[in-house]
């Protein structure tokens, strides 16, 4: 059955007739009766008994009405459907970020603008970021260190320096600033390989020909935090703000100006998808750089 004929059947059935169905849809009245015609001839079935005053429903019309309207129920539903995505009422953003300090505040706003659109949220170093957008596992990343690929679009968003951290109880917490020489022998807790920091962190010892006494490892920034709590080392990490200062002291690097510019990245072929502008447009507003 094709759409004509199937819309031909139901203004029929509808109208009770084929001339006031043909009125309804704007064609010719054989036109109609062509289109009904041919589908119960295609399947040899009768649908409408004809009479002089118009048509009525056999058994098998009865049926086919019920299964023609879902169809067009489903097809309205589907077209409300889209026009919901369109006005960024209903659908989901997948985002991933380095850490949780620019994108927890873009989040918030973006949720506030268009609370109807489920979010969810992962973490993951620099490298996978780059690796999950490329395959379609995120919509957008929010991090450091992106490669400048073709393929990629990419916002400004803002910039974060590099400092160290250092326990309560730390040597060093009660100064604001150290060298960077004073780092030699010192044990260290870095992010792990792959990530922005840690390729920060070796261009600096390269940089500055530094021996550390000792390199811990650690995968997320929150445990880094918690092993400089704890004096497990001296920690590197960005300067974004919300570090629990009731708990490590934030020590300036002297001599070292490295700064990380934190970016907004999506696929270049996605960038006018709504949803994907939409949080571009707002972090174009929040942007700091």
């Amino acid at each position: 059955m094709s759409p004509t004929q199937a819309r031909a059947f139901l203004a029929v059935a509808n109208a009770g007739s084929f001339t006031a169905a043909a009125k309804a849809l704007n064609v010719s009245q054989p036109t109609v009766t062509t289109q009904v015609k041919d589908l119960e001839t295609l399947y040899g079935v009768e649908l409408f008994h004809r009479h002089g005053r118009g048509v009525s429903l056999t058994a098998t019309g009865q049926e086919l009405l019920s299964i023609v309207r879902r169809i067009y129920a489903n097809q309205q539903d589907a077209v409300e459907y889209l026009q919901a995505v369109q006005g960024l009422h209903t659908g989901q953003m997948r985002i991933g970020a380095y850490g949780p300090y620019h994108v927890i505040e873009l989040l918030s706003a973006f949720h506030q603008r268009y609370p109807d659109l489920d979010s969810s949220l992962g973490f993951a170093n620099s490298q996978r970021l780059q690796d999950d957008i490329l395959g379609h596992a995120i919509d957008i990343a929010v991090f450091s260190r992106v490669e400048r690929r073709a393929e990629f679009h990419t916002l400004a968003y803002n910039q974060s320096r590099l400092i160290a951290i250092v326990g309560k109880t730390h040597p060093w917490s009660r100064r604001k600033s150290i060298d960077v020489r004073e780092l030699n022998g010192q044990p260290l807790i870095l992010r792990e390989s792959g990530s922005e920091l840690r390729r920060i962190y070796v261009e600096m010892e390269r940089h500055h020909n530094l021996k550390p006494g000792s390199v811990i490892e650690i995968g997320s920034r929150e445990g880094t935090v918690a092993a400089a709590a704890l004096n497990v080392g001296v920690a590197m990490i960005f300067d974004e703000g919300l570090i629990p200062e009731q708990s490590v002291c934030k020590l300036r690097i002297r001599d070292v100006d490295f700064v990380a510019q934190v970016n907004v990245v999506c696929l270049e072929e996605r960038k006018d998808n709504r949803a994907i502008r939409a949080f571009f447009e707002l972090a174009e507003e929040m942007r700091s750089v």
